[in-house]
Parts: structure tokens; C-alpha cells; sequence
């Protein structure tokens, strides 16, 4: 065992501290902690601990207000107060863009800490006793611990929840979720879709017992059990349609959708003021348009407008939420990102680009792409800020200039910082 002064918490679920000269990293600390360690791994340059005793506590750490912390897994920095975690995120993303020189870093908008979420997703095991356990992952762990008292999980999602652990107490309740990969559930106020990932098809009785689940669950807008190819059935109830920032949208079940509303309006809102203050000749790329919506919040400002999205789900979301509107300058198309290079739809003035891509960020040939267009301006949205900070410099080395960060604070009580940045040429 070792004692160490924790020091800061780094973008992960680490914080950090000094042993004999080497950086360590250690979960579940707290800046200004005294604790006792062991050091389960030596590597050149730094080691990682284990926390095993608090010997003097921070005055920056708190008793949890989660039962499920931190043995669940699904939140990291539920043991720090609420203003650690917003200078603690604002400490390590000035320190990550750093490098990039930005103009201006703006301070974190701070979002509801609790029964935010409006996406559970739920693993699904059968213990040798046959009682079934619902929940996340423990950290580094298969082990599977359950997500009642949860307090990000909004409020309709731990309604149905509650109405699967009862679910599956039933006699065939073991056998059905034995053949259970996955139940992901998502409410959009009125909209809640349930998805029940199956690992092979689903026999008459699971078929029947989901029936009589969706009959039961008034909430539910659609029910689907699914494989990876597949589906086996579909169970549709009529619902007043999902309403988000004054218009009506569709965002079906496997489509892309932020995880937190409070925080994507406040995205949304943000790109408008950002598309406001340029001229707007020219065409507008949405890549990565996913539904559209900030395609559409944003087509108003320019000659034409390309939204691109690869899944198809998400494609044909596009699509109907199109013909809500009675005129549009919008053309949505349905390819990967990489191949609109080179091709008509990249040719002429282009005003302005957004991008949203994947955890991984941009791939090279997208980076590439961007070379031969050069937009007046380019606003990328990004949740991860070190494939963010990649892909700034590809753009950077563009003839670009990082003009300014936002932050968005959407997954409270985790170390997850959504931030959006915008390059002027």
C-alpha cells in the first residue's frame, strides 16, 4: 500500500496524483484527497492504482447521491460536487485545446444533474438462482449491477424499468431473458420506443409474453424484438407526435438522437446564434445530418442545403421530417461522408460545413475532402474532445483558425463534455 496527494482529475475516470516521481492514476479519487493505494499496474512512465482507503478526505468530495455509485459503472464523478466536476471538465478541456490556441473557450453550460437521460441501455443477466438482473456493466467488469435508484435515468425510462424487473419475475421470465442480448429504451416526452435485442429467433411464448407487455405498458409508442438483421415482431400504439423546439420531429428507435434534450436544445440554439453572424451565399453541408434537425434549424440562412447521413434509419427520419415542412431548400442524401468529395454536390461556393461525426471523430479521406472545398466556416460538434483536438489541427493546417468553444455539460456525473467548436478561413 501507498499514500498519495490527489492532485486533479484528467478526462477519464481517473484522477490523478505523484509516486515517486511517476504520474499514477487512480479512480474514484477526489482532487485535495489524501488516500491509500495499490498500485495494480507499472508501466515506463506512469503506474495505475486502486483506491483502498480515503485518508483524509477533499473538501471537494461528497457522499454519492446515487446507490448504484460506484459499483455501476454507468456514472464516474458522482463522488464530486457539482461545481468540481464543471471546473474540473473546464481545467482538462482548456488543457487538451491548449495546443490549438482557440480564440475564446467559453465557460461550460451547466444542464440538470439528474433524470436527464433519456436512452437506457440495459444488460440483461440470468444469475444461477434464476432471478434476472437489468442494469450496466460494473466498471471493468462483466458483472452486471442493477439500475434501480438510478438518478440520471429519466423518469419514464425507470416506469418501464420497474415494469421489465416485474416482467421477467414470471415463471418464464428466466428462460425468456436468457435469449436476451440487450433492452434499450428511449423516451422523447411522448415517444417511447422499446428495443429487445434477441440472440436468436424469439419462440411463441416470448413472442406472447411482449405482446401482453406492450398491452400492459401504456406509455410505450413501440415495442420491436430484434436481432442485428432482423425484426420478430412490432407493436405500435398511436402517440401525439415528438415535439422539440417549437416543430414536430421522427426519430425512430435505431436512429441517432442526443442522449440529454435539455442539452441538445441548447446546442441547437447555440449553432443558430454561431450560422447568424456569417453571410450566407453559398451552400450549407450538414455530414453526419443524422434526423435533420439542426439541418432544418438552419437551412433559413443559405442558398441550398446538403444534409448527408450513412444510416439509413436515420436517412428515412430525414426524409419524413421533410415533408412536415411545405417548402425546403433541403436535399438529403443517403452515402457515407467520405464520397460527396469530388463529386457536384461539393463543387461551388460552399458557406458553411457542420460536423457531427462518431466518438472516433473524422476519417482521413473526409480530411482530405475538406482540403478541396475550403467553407468560409466549418462548425464541428464533437463528444470527444481528444479526436476533437486530431482533427482541429488537420483543420487548422487548412488555413483555418479556431475561432471559438462551447461547451455543453450533457452527462452530468461523468467526465463526458460535449463541446462544439467553429473554424473561420
Amino acid at each position: 500500500m501507498e499514500t498519495i496527494n490527489i492532485e486533479r482529475m484528467t478526462y477519464g475516470i481517473d484522477s490523478l496524483g505523484h509516486l515517486n516521481g511517476k504520474v499514477v492514476f487512480v479512480p474514484y479519487g477526489a482532487p485535495n484527497d489524501r488516500a491509500e493505494i495499490e498500485i495494480k499496474e507499472t508501466k515506463n512512465d506512469f503506474l495505475r492504482g486502486s483506491l483502498t482507503r480515503v485518508v483524509e478526505a477533499s473538501p471537494l468530495r461528497r457522499e454519492s447521491p446515487c446507490p448504484n455509485f460506484p459499483e455501476c459503472g454507468g456514472c464516474h464523478w458522482l463522488h464530486l460536487l457539482p461545481e468540481t466536476q464543471l471546473r474540473e471538465k473546464e481545467d482538462y478541456l482548456r488543457f487538451i485545446l491548449k495546443p490549438l490556441s482557440p480564440g475564446a473557450i467559453y465557460p461550460i453550460e451547466a444542464l440538470p444533474m439528474t433524470h436527464y437521460r433519456n436512452k437506457m441501455e440495459l444488460k440483461v443477466k440470468v444469475n444461477e438462482d434464476g432471478n434476472v438482473v437489468l442494469g450496466n456493466y460494473k466498471y471493468r467488469s462483466h458483472d452486471v449491477v442493477p439500475l434501480n435508484g438510478c438518478i440520471v435515468q429519466c423518469h419514464e425510462n425507470l416506469t418501464i424499468l420497474k415494469a421489465l424487473n416485474e416482467f421477467f419475475k414470471q415463471p418464464n421470465g428466466a428462460g425468456i431473458a436468457k435469449n436476451i442480448d440487450e433492452i434499450m429504451v428511449r423516451t422523447l416526452k411522448t415517444q417511447q420506443h422499446a428495443l429487445i435485442y434477441q440472440k436468436s429467433p424469439p419462440d411463441d411464448i416470448t413472442l406472447n409474453a411482449f405482446r401482453d407487455f406492450f398491452n400492459q405498458q401504456e406509455s410505450l409508442s413501440r415495442l420491436e424484438l430484434v436481432d442485428k438483421e432482423s425484426s420478430f415482431l412490432t407493436l405500435v400504439r398511436e402517440k401525439p407526435p415528438f415535439a422539440f423546439m417549437k416543430k414536430n420531429w421522427t426519430v425512430s428507435p435505431h436512429s441517432f438522437f442526443q442522449n440529454n434534450l435539455d442539452g441538445a436544445e441548447a446546442i441547437y440554439y447555440t449553432l443558430i446564434s454561431i450560422y447568424d453572424n456569417i453571410h450566407s451565399k453559398g451552400r450549407f453541408i450538414d455530414l453526419y445530418c443524422g434526423v435533420g434537425i439542426q439541418t432544418m434549424v438552419l437551412e433559413n440562412r443559405f442558398e441550398e442545403v446538403l444534409g448527408v447521413e450513412s444510416n439509413e434509419d436515420s436517412f428515412q427520419d430525414a426524409l419524413k421530417n421533410l415533408k412536415t415542412r411545405n417548402t425546403s431548400r433541403i436535399r438529403f442524401i443517403c452515402r457515407r461522408a467520405e464520397t460527396i468529395f469530388g463529386t457536384p454536390m461539393t463543387k461551388g461556393v460552399i458557406a458553411g460545413l457542420h460536423l457531427n461525426p462518431p466518438r472516433t471523430g473524422i476519417s482521413q479521406r473526409v480530411g482530405r475532402g475538406l482540403m478541396g472545398i475550403k467553407p468560409r466556416l466549418i462548425t464541428y460538434l464533437s463528444c470527444n474532445p481528444m479526436t476533437f483536438k486530431r482533427d482541429a489541427l488537420m483543420i487548422m493546417q487548412m488555413g483555418y483558425r479556431l475561432e471559438q468553444v462551447h461547451a455543453f455539460d450533457l452527462f452530468p456525473g461523468t467526465f463526458h463534455l460535449e463541446i462544439l467548436g467553429t473554424f473561420i478561413r
